[in-house]
């Protein structure tokens, strides 16, 4: 990517670092050993495009926050633009595994509009969470395996096989992510304000409907001892199959590595088993 100009530069501090470190863990894990990862900045703008301009937002905003809204914006857009440029140009990919590329790019917007649609709507469920965690993170780790492995030269169906595998890491990081967010109730309730529900609640919306809905049809806010009292009910229902839920994706990511050349299996292995190790341990 060219220069980033200074003040598209002063909001990139939005980027989660966590998520930029697991995508380039991705890229790395389908990659050449030993080879700079020089293209790993397009995966890291298509976050930037939906981080920026996010769907998510306080449910009281200042005029601070809706400056800054657009700031970010008009910062996405920018950056967007770039990124079909540079993918359009570039001789390191040949067409098929550009045209990829810039369709996934053209899908981000899209993903941030389904994800407003589902924001603040008691009506979401395991489902929805599941497309849009593939519409968004996991698409962004599945580029990253993708790509690693089209630089690489490898055949198109290995490069299959790890955008799906790098989809399946995506998928379950999130999950593990929202287990942790779960556990912290300063989080926990920041992510019920911002009517952005982390998958252990989904869980508790289907396991006890009732309880859920007079929760959040309150006529008032609910106070911190409400708050704290519905994260204990969503640790005590929603955990254990949010878990399970991420080790079967695991374990179909696993079947999937199978089919990959013997050295790149073996490597993906050897993360897949630590990361199912994450999803039998508290979080």
């Amino acid at each position: 990517m060219k220069q980033i100009p200074a003040p598209v530069r002063a909001l990139l501090d939005s980027a989660d670092p966590v998520a930029r470190h697991q995508r380039q863990a991705v890229y790395t894990l389908f990659g050449i050993p030993g080879r700079p990862a020089t293209m790993t900045p397009l995966v890291e703008a298509l976050a930037m495009v939906s981080t920026l301009d996010t769907p998510s937002f306080a449910p009281t905003p200042t005029i601070n926050d809706l400056a800054l809204s657009k700031a970010h914006a008009y910062a996405s857009q920018y950056l967007l633009q770039q990124f079909i440029r540079t993918v359009s140009h570039t001789t390191m990919l040949p067409p098929a595994n550009r045209h990829e590329l810039l369709t996934a790019a053209q899908s981000l917007p899209l993903a941030n509009l389904n994800r407003l649609r589902l924001n603040f709507n008691q009506r979401e469920r395991i489902a929805d969470f599941l497309k849009d965690t593939k519409d968004w993170p996991a698409k962004l780790t599945s580029l990253s395996g993708y790509l690693a492995t089209s630089l690489a030269g490898l055949d198109p169906a290995v490069c299959g096989l790890a955008r799906a595998i790098g989809e399946s890491i995506g998928i379950v990081l999130t999950i593990l992510a929202d287990v942790q967010t779960t556990q912290q109730i300063a989080d926990f309730r920041e992510r019920l304000l911002m009517g952005n529900y982390p998958l252990p609640l989904l869980f508790g919306f289907e396991d006890d409907p009732g309880y859920f809905y007079d929760f959040f049809h309150q006529a008032h806010k609910p106070t911190a001892d409400q708050f704290v009292a519905a994260q204990q009910r969503v640790l005590t229902i929603g955990i254990t199959p949010a878990l399970t839920m991420a080790s079967e994706l695991v374990d179909q990511a696993r079947l999937d590595s199978q089919q990959l050349p013997t050295d790149l299996q073996k490597r993906v292995e050897q993360a897949l088993t630590r990361l199912a190790a994450a999803t039998t341990q508290p979080q």
